[in-house]
């Protein structure tokens, strides 16, 4: 049973997939493909090397003035995927992209990792990769912090995953949730992910400064606020966050993956 989010398990860090029909924007020529953050390790949930996880959202549009769904406005992959049923071929190729691989040189190195929605997918796999696999070439000791932010409490993903991490590694593992729909931030407004980053910006930045890894994936927009964020906190603090910034990328600590 799903709602609007389905984790799908596929033959086969980010994936091309292929589906079949005729592009609507382009007549006589085939869909083009879509590319999906994967949201397991090498390894896969079987642990058997041979599936991967892909979380999607299920995109419907709601027409503002009747207020009913426009099925001609549905989104094209997104449904073809949520509609597959176990047997149904899905051409895949890949993976795309290092921007998100996590990085192992340093076991004991902090990973902050701020996601909406599906924007979770890469960070449910490094979760599972530094506390649910026995990897002998990769022993976590080190800090991972996850914000996670969703319109409410329905709409968590692998919120019982992610609660386990907390109680099973207290020392090395957070998880802080905002919830737009549920809470309110300090001025009394929607709960959103930018507002904890402030809640704990002092931590954030010390830890930054002291070599921690960032990492955002979900929705391109989510970026604005964020940036507008950091960019106050930087200069309450008498920093300039347009070479904080250009610090963390020349020193690989950033890491953006939004779409």
């Amino acid at each position: 049973m799903f709602n609007s989010f389905r984790p799908i398990s596929l033959l086969l860090s980010q994936p091309f997939v292929h589906f079949q029909g005729e592009n609507p924007k382009k007549p006589g020529a085939p869909n083009t493909v879509r590319l999906y953050s994967i949201a397991s390790t090498r390894y896969g949930d079987s642990f058997d090397g041979r599936t991967a996880s892909l979380c999607v959202r299920r995109a419907v549009y709601y027409d503002p003035e009747t207020g009913k769904e426009d099925p001609s406005k549905k989104g094209i992959c997104s449904n073809f995927l949520c509609d597959s049923k176990p047997g149904d071929k899905i051409q895949i190729t890949g993976p795309s992209g290092k921007i998100m691989l996590l990085p192992e040189d340093d076991p004991n190195a902090t990973h902050i990792m701020i996601g909406t929605g599906t924007g979770v997918a890469p960070f449910r796999g490094y979760l599972r990769r530094m506390f649910m696999e026995d990897v002998p070439s990769f022993k976590f000791g080190g800090l991972a912090w996850l914000f996670l932010g969703v319109a409410n409490t329905d709409s968590l993903l692998y919120d019982e995953e992610f609660t386990n991490y907390l109680q099973q590694y207290p020392e090395n593992f957070r998880y802080d949730k905002a919830l737009s729909r549920e809470q309110k931030n300090k001025s009394g407004g929607k709960m959103y992910v930018q507002d904890r980053i402030e809640e704990y910006s002092d931590e954030i930045f010390k830890l930054l400064d002291d070599g921690a890894h960032i990492y955002f994936c979900g929705l391109k927009g989510m970026m604005l606020g964020i940036q507008d964020t950091l960019k106050r906190v930087a200069e309450q603090r008498g920093e300039s966050w347009d070479q904080k910034l250009s610090q963390l990328k020349k020193n690989k600590q950033w890491h953006v993956e939004v779409y």
